[in-house]
C-alpha cells in the first residue's frame, strides 16, 4: 500500500523518529503539493500531541492506578526509578529522570536539579542561596534546593508575568 517504512514492536523513540523523518522527507518530495501539505500537517500534529504526558500508570500492591500529572507536586530520582510525590503520598515508577522530563510539558514541569523535577503550579516561593542555588518552597511546605547548573532554567520564573 505504498509503505515508506515500518516499525516492529517494541520500537525505540529513536527508531520512531527515524521513520517519521523518512516519511516527512518522502512527503516533501511528493508531486502533489496539496496532499503533501495535509500529510505533513497531520504528522506534525501527531508529533506535537504525543510529546507531553497527562497521566502515568502506577503499579503497586497488585493494583494498576492512573495518576494525573497535574496532581504531582514534585518528582525525584531513585536509582532506576522515579518517585512521584503527590500530597502526603508517593509512588514509585520505573524510568529515568531524563526520560520522564522529555515527556513532561515544559510549561508545567521544570527540572531544578539533577534528581528533582517540580510542578510549577505547586511553587510558592524561591529564595536565593549561594552560588546560584535557590531554596524552593512548595504550597504544602516542602523545601527543595535547586542545582547550580539549573539556575538559567529558573530565570523565567523570576521574570515579571505582566
Amino acid at each position: 500500500m505504498h509503505a515508506l517504512d515500518y516499525l516492529l514492536k517494541p520500537y525505540t523513540n529513536e527508531r520512531f523518529f527515524e521513520a517519521l523523518e523518512r516519511a516527512k522527507t518522502q512527503i516533501s518530495l511528493s508531486h502533489n503539493i496539496n496532499v503533501s501539505g495535509q500529510l505533513s500537517a497531520l504528522l506534525d500534529h501527531i508529533t506535537r500531541s504525543g510529546d507531553s504526558l497527562e497521566r502515568l500508570v502506577v503499579k503497586a500492591a497488585g493494583r494498576i492506578s492512573f495518576l494525573n500529572l497535574e496532581e504531582v507536586d514534585w518528582i525525584e530520582a531513585e536509582d532506576t526509578y522515579v518517585r512521584l510525590h503527590v500530597g502526603r503520598e508517593s509512588h514509585l515508577v520505573r524510568g529515568t529522570m531524563s526520560g520522564l522530563e522529555r515527556k513532561l510539558n515544559p510549561k508545567k514541569f521544570l527540572r531544578i536539579h539533577r534528581s528533582k523535577i517540580v510542578n510549577l503550579q505547586r511553587v510558592k516561593d524561591l529564595q536565593p542561596l549561594f552560588h546560584g542555588e535557590y531554596a524552593i518552597t512548595l504550597h504544602d511546605g516542602t523545601q527543595l534546593t535547586s542545582g547550580r547548573s539549573y539556575r538559567d532554567k529558573l530565570q523565567p520564573l523570576l521574570a515579571n508575568p505582566f
